[in-house]
């Protein structure tokens, strides 16, 4: 069955972040994508930097977990922009195995604030289950 075979779930996630996280997932879309031999998801994300500050060199690493807290898979790309406002958004777009044993995605977010005095980059991490 067609339906069967396209798989498309769209998660929309409250904006709302916690104390110190300037970037927020606030949208994700997975749809799987059969093949003749392996599978895979395309996995489409929405960013939102909800801090009243600026940000540069935003990173995303999404990772994939099984059922039991194990990293089945994980890469590390840069969304489009990576200079966010405040309240500004972002995309990212990444292709990942089908995997059987896959129960959760986590993104985690590298940045840096706009201020030029500041030092070392600031982390966030949105879990997503």
């Amino acid at each position: 069955m067609r339906g069967a075979l396209a798989l498309l779930l769209l998660v929309s996630l409250s904006a709302s972040a916690r104390a110190g996280d300037a970037v927020t997932l606030v949208q994700e879309t997975r749809t799987l994508q059969p093949g003749k031999r392996q599978s895979t998801v395309q996995h489409v994300a929405l960013v939102k930097n909800t801090s009243a500050q600026a940000i540069r060199r935003l990173r995303v690493t999404v990772e994939l977990y099984d059922t039991f807290g194990k990293l089945l898979w994980a890469r590390t790309l840069t969304p489009g922009p990576s200079a966010l406002a405040p309240g500004e958004t972002a995309s990212i777009s990444v292709t990942t195995p089908h995997l059987e044993t896959y129960k959760k995605t986590v993104y985690r977010f590298e940045y840096r604030p706009d201020d030029r005095s500041h030092g070392p980059s600031t982390r966030a991490r949105e879990p997503r289950r």
